[in-house]
């Protein structure tokens, strides 16, 4: 007789907070966001997959939200489980710039053009070998979410210009 594959429910959740564009809230961020995981049912694995696509969402919202227009600017943060998914989002200013708005649909496109995030992963990180070492864009955060969270990354703009930048995991061996 063969095993059944062990079967889970993922508890319904949300975790939201609106939190200022410092890099030094990351850390929080990931200890919440990892715990609130775990408390709904993700394994070990899975929370600090999704705790890291977090830290990485937020990380990129403080270093490309587009803080010049008001100094008062939050970057909103929501981790919602909810049925089959998990999802993670952060939303932040954008600035009015369609061709960084091009570039990062570019980038996300690229990873999806590969059979898996796992190909991405290796040949972002041939070209970063290949070239001299600069502070900055990696492009690996993205990527990360991708292979290591196995997250669908995807993006868009709201009504009041914030960039809502997402993940959507969605874990094997959960009930119908």
């Amino acid at each position: 007789m063969a095993a059944r594959p062990m079967t889970r429910q993922l508890l319904t959740g949300r975790l939201e907070r609106t939190l200022p564009p410092d890099w030094d809230l990351a850390k929080r961020v990931f200890d919440d966001s990892k715990r609130f995981f775990l408390e709904h049912g993700l394994d070990a694995d899975e929370a600090y997959a999704m705790a890291m696509t977090s830290s990485e969402l937020l990380e990129n919202a403080v270093k490309y939200g587009d803080w010049s227009r008001d100094a008062a600017e939050q970057i909103t943060y929501l981790a919602e489980i909810e049925g089959r998914a998990v999802t993670v989002e952060v939303q932040s200013p954008v600035a009015d710039d369609p061709g960084a708005l091009r570039k990062l649909d570019d980038q996300i496109q690229w990873i999806r053009g590969f059979q898996s995030p796992f190909e991405a992963y290796v040949e972002r990180l041939k070209l970063l070998s290949s070239q001299p070492y600069r502070e900055g864009q990696s492009g690996l955060g993205l990527i990360r979410i991708a292979y290591e969270a196995r997250g669908l990354v995807d993006f868009y703009v709201t009504p009041d210009r914030r960039l809502a930048m997402s993940a959507v995991y969605q874990p094997s061996g959960l009930f119908p």
